[in-house]
């Protein structure tokens, strides 16, 4: 075999191995001076505005926590859960089988872990965990993101810059390019 073929096995070593390094050359390239603070004085070069956006509402989805039960896990297996029936011939059993629908449940994830373990031997690996489906209430608007009207200048001063934000349209308005602030 010629040297430059390389074996998919090697490939992704060889890719993170390269991504390892590139990650410290950067690390140990920057500076440990620290960076000095944002311009704040300076000659305007430019004037820009960002117009106001419509706000933003902020949702949030609503769960009911359903069919619950205690699951007892030992290492990667879980044991002794024990789901409560629907009722009606379309409803979930806990022999499996049965005909016809479903619920509108999905799983949940375990809630949190119950102190008195059942099995009364707490080294041994098994915890018991209260487990929970979760039926979708709905979506309820909690808040909204505000965008304002932003007025802004690009500063300059020897080879540095920056963008300054003005307080009001009305200031922006005064200042003209070639001013110094």
């Amino acid at each position: 075999m010629s040297p430059t073929l390389m074996y998919p096995a090697a490939r992704p070593v060889t890719i993170t191995a390269a991504a390892v390094t590139a990650a410290l050359l950067l690390t140990a390239c920057t500076s440990s001076t620290p960076k000095p603070p944002p311009l704040e004085h300076g000659t305007v070069k430019k004037k820009d505005h960002d117009a106001a956006r419509p706000d933003t509402p902020i949702y949030e989805d609503r769960y009911r926590e359903t069919n619950c039960r205690t699951a007892t896990t030992n290492a990667l297996t879980l044991t002794g859960i024990t789901r409560p029936s629907t009722g009606g011939t379309g409803g979930r059993s806990t022999t499996g089988g049965g005909s016809g629908g479903g619920s509108k449940s999905k799983p949940g994830t375990p809630n949190k872990l119950d102190k008195g373990n059942s099995s009364g031997s707490t080294g041994s690996g098994k915890s018991s965990r209260r487990v929970c489906d979760r039926t979708y209430l709905g979506r309820v608007q909690t808040g909204v993101h505000k965008h304002p009207a932003v007025w802004k200048v690009l500063i300059v001063k020897g080879k540095r810059s920056n963008w300054k934000t003005i307080a009001t349209e009305e200031k922006w308005r005064k200042i003209k390019i070639g001013d110094r602030i």
